[in-house]
C-alpha cells in the first residue's frame, strides 16, 4: 500500500503542471477542510493549551521549586509540537475519514469507471483539488492552532501563576525565533500534503461493498495517523540538527 501512496503522490504533484486548476473545486474543499474543522482545533488545542501550561508549572515547581520560565518551555512546546500535530491528528480523523469513506463509495458504485468513461481525470478530478485545499487548510489552521493554544496558555500562567502579559512575553521571546515559525509552517505543508494522498489512496483501492468501505476508512486512519507521527519525529530531528 505504501507503493500506491508514493505513485499517487507523484501522479498528484504532475497533475500541478496541468492547466486550468479546478479553482472552483479547490475553494470548495477549502471551505470544507478548513472552515469545517476550525471549531474542533479551537477547541481542542485550547484546552491543550490550559492542561500543558498547568503540567508544566507543577513539574517545574516539583523539580527547580521555581515557575519563571513556564512561558519559554510553553512556547517553545506550542510552536515545535502541539500547536501542528494536535490539527493534524485531528484533521486525520475528520477530513481523512470522510474523504476515502467518500472516495472508496465512489469506487464500489462504480463512480470512478464511469468518469474514465467520460475522459475525466479521476486524479485531476478528485485528488488535486483535495491536495491543493488540504495543503492551504492545515497551513492555515496550523497558525491558528499556535495562536489558540498560546492565548490560553498565556491565560492560565496570568490567572494562576501571577504572570503579567508583558512579563509572559518578555520571558518568552528569548525561547522562540523565526526557525520555530519555520519549522511550523514545514510540518504543517508537509501534513496536509500527506492526508488527502494517503485517504484517496485507500478509497482507490477500496472493493468489498459497504463492509470494504469501512476497512478502508479504518485503514486509512491507522495509516495517516503513524505517517504523521513518523513524519513529525523525521522533521523534529531535521530541524534540530540543521
Amino acid at each position: 500500500m505504501i507503493l500506491n501512496i508514493g505513485r499517487l503522490y507523484l501522479q498528484t504533484l504532475l497533475r500541478a503542471f496541468e492547466w486550468p486548476w479546478r479553482w472552483r473545486e479547490i475553494s470548495q474543499f477549502i471551505v470544507q477542510i478548513g472552515l469545517g474543522s476550525l471549531p474542533i482545533i479551537a477547541l481542542s488545542t485550547a484546552f491543550a493549551g490550559m492542561v500543558m501550561t498547568t503540567e508544566i508549572a507543577w513539574h517545574m515547581d516539583e523539580a527547580l521549586h521555581t515557575i519563571t520560565m513556564i512561558p519559554g518551555f510553553t512556547g517553545q512546546f506550542i510552536l515545535r509540537e502541539i500547536g501542528i500535530v494536535i490539527p493534524a491528528l485531528l484533521l486525520v480523523a475528520k477530513v481523512g475519514a470522510s474523504t476515502t469513506a467518500e472516495i472508496g463509495t465512489m469506487k464500489v458504485t462504480e463512480q470512478i469507471d464511469a468518469l474514465r468513461l467520460l475522459k475525466i481525470d479521476p486524479i485531476s478530478y478528485l485528488v488535486f483539488p483535495r491536495f491543493i485545499a488540504s495543503i492551504i487548510s492545515i497551513a492555515c489552521l496550523t497558525f491558528v492552532a499556535i495562536g489558540v493554544t498560546l492565548a490560553c496558555a498565556i491565560g492560565v500562567a496570568m490567572l494562576k501563576y501571577g504572570f503579567s502579559f508583558l512579563e509572559y512575553i518578555n520571558a518568552l521571546r528569548p525561547f522562540i525565533g523565526v526557525k520555530d515559525l519555520f519549522g511550523a509552517v514545514l510540518k504543517g505543508l508537509v501534513f496536509g500534503a500527506l492526508i488527502p494522498i494517503v485517504s484517496c489512496a485507500y478509497g482507490f483501492e477500496c472493493k468489498g461493498g459497504a463492509e470494504g468501505v469501512g476497512n478502508a476508512t479504518t485503514n486509512s486512519v491507522v495509516t495517516a495517523t503513524i505517517l504523521v507521527i513518523v513524519f513529525d519525529f523525521i522533521l523534529t530531528a531535521f530541524l534540530t540538527w540543521v
